[in-house]
């Protein structure tokens, strides 16, 4: 798991634990380490003390402690001459000599001494007054122990004044841990300071960094550059920000797309209004100038100057209510009448009704089913205004006097059933089937004939046959022609009489 998945306050309180207990482990590490070193090992805890509590005036107190403990080891003898040899070595560190004394025997004695000659010496200048007797001054200390416990005898002696008048530099045990202390301490200081810079360096580039880039992609867009995606990592605060930032700029360069996508449309629609509407208006109007001025000079003549007019008058007339319907069903206020039909005995039906009407327009029409029923849930009148303009464009753009349009309807798979309409027109290129649905698009690009039609026939059907939850597009017929397919959702059994409830 990377470090971007965890939440930013986890990895602050995280980050701050770490800073104190990497310093805290690596001195307590330490600390242990010398606390074994100074209980298992022959360490002399004297220099210890006299580290701790530095002297003005020379080991006077190091001889002293180490000098106690012998005292207290020489009553705890249990045989083990293990801590003896430690306090003798201790002593010997500071330039003492060491004898120790039991049973008729020396157990140890200062290498290079003779244990009888320290013992007297220590005697002769020492009163035994008590089990523990010494003489300590400018010349040197001798010090005498009889242990009641374990009858072991000590002498130690040694030229260490009990002032110190010169200094002298070693790098003696006492030097070492003074060394030791200081470099432990540096250690601890540098090791926090590189830790938190390190933690500190880490949080800015997974915090300032993305914000950064935050801050610079919220400038692009409010210039309006709607390009620069946001770099999304981990699952922290930070990346969920960004996720969402990045979000709202996919939104926005949708909107923004849509927004150019509706302008574009209108200016068309506007474009084609104007066009469509100026023509008839033009016509009207040159006929109506005949009539004044007695260009139409015969009844003939103005009884068809009339008749013109009136046609033309019916034409815009039927361009105005489809606008009007477009406009509608693009506004979403067309209310559907929702019933389940049996489409096979609808075609069928209006084959056999329309077929002789369409038949004088010069168009022969056939219908095939290979399906015994297909129940769709539909609007009879806005369906039945689907099929009338797909079947009025093949009688606009037949191919001579005669064409022929086939009506077929079969299943279609996934509870659905295909209805095409074939013909053997004039077709259109296959670059131009995808624009056939658009508000206005006529494949007369110079828009001459406005009879022939508003280019909003099939724009107003694909919309009727979105609401039905259905699919139409179009097809290049072979070996010429055009083919538009509808594919609608059969009903499921025993919901015949179930209608659509959102409208």
């Amino acid at each position: 798991m990377d470090s971007r998945d965890i939440s930013i306050g986890k990895r602050l309180l995280l980050s701050n634990f770490i800073m104190i207990f990497i310093p805290v482990a690596f001195t307590l590490v330490v600390s242990i380490a010398i606390f074994l070193g100074l209980h298992f090992g022959n360490i002399n805890r004297a220099a210890l003390i006299s580290f701790i509590w530095p002297e003005s005036s020379g080991p006077t107190l190091s001889v002293q402690f180490e000098l106690s403990r012998l005292c207290v080891r020489a009553d705890q003898y249990d045989g083990d001459m293990k801590p003896l040899f430690q306090s003798g070595d201790h002593l010997e560190d500071q330039g003492l000599r060491v004898a120790i004394w039991k049973d008729g025997r020396f157990l140890y004695v200062t290498n290079g001494t003779d244990g009888q000659e320290t013992m007297d010496n220590v005697q002769r200048k020492v009163p035994a007054q008590s089990t523990a007797s010494w003489v300590w001054s400018d010349q040197g200390i001798d010090f005498s122990y009889v242990s009641t416990k374990t009858g072991i005898v000590l002498a130690v002696t040694g030229n260490v004044p009990l002032h110190s008048h010169t200094r002298v530099l070693n790098l003696h045990t006492k030097d070492i841990l003074k060394v030791a202390f200081y470099v432990l301490t540096i250690a601890t200081v540098i090791l926090t300071i590189c830790v938190g810079l390190y933690l500190a360096r880490k949080l800015s580039r997974q915090i300032v960094q993305p914000l950064e880039e935050l801050r610079d992609i919220a400038g692009d867009i409010s210039r309006g550059n709607l390009e620069h995606p946001v770099t999304v990592k981990g699952h922290d605060e930070i990346s969920d920000t960004c996720r969402s930032f990045e979000n709202m700029r996919l939104q926005l360069k949708a909107a923004g797309e849509l927004r150019d996508k509706y302008d574009r449309n209108r200016k068309e629609l506007i474009a084609g209004i104007s066009h469509d509407l100026a023509t008839p208006l033009t016509r009207i109007e040159g006929y109506a100038s005949g009539l004044k001025d007695g260009i139409a000079d015969t009844a003939e003549k103005r009884r068809h100057y009339v008749a013109m007019i009136l046609d033309t008058s019916k034409m815009m007339t039927r361009l105005v209510r489809t606008l009007f319907l477009f406009s509608k069903f693009d506004l979403g206020q067309v209310e559907f009448c929702w019933e389940n039909v049996d489409l096979c005995g609808y075609l069928e039906d209006y084959t056999g009704e329309q077929a002789e009407h369409f038949r004088h327009q010069g168009l022969d029409i056939s219908y095939k089913a290979s399906v015994d029923e297909a129940v769709v849930a539909m609007d009879r009148t806005h369906f039945q205004r689907v099929v009338e303009n797909i079947i009025g464009n093949s009688v606009k753009y037949k191919d001579g006097d005669e064409g022929h349009l086939a009506i077929s309807l079969d299943a279609a798979g996934d509870g659905a059933v295909r209805l095409t309409f074939a013909d053997d027109g004039r077709g259109v290129g296959e670059t131009d089937l995808p624009k056939l649905f658009d508000s206005f698009y006529r494949t007369d690009k110079a828009r001459s004939n406005v009879a022939k039609g508003s280019g909003l026939g099939l724009a107003v059907a694909k919309q009727i046959i979105d609401e039905m939850k259905g699919k139409i597009w179009a097809e290049q017929t072979q070996p010429k022609g055009l083919t538009i397919c509808i594919e609608l959702p059969v009903q499921k059994e025993g919901n015949h009489h179930e209608a659509y409830t959102d409208h």
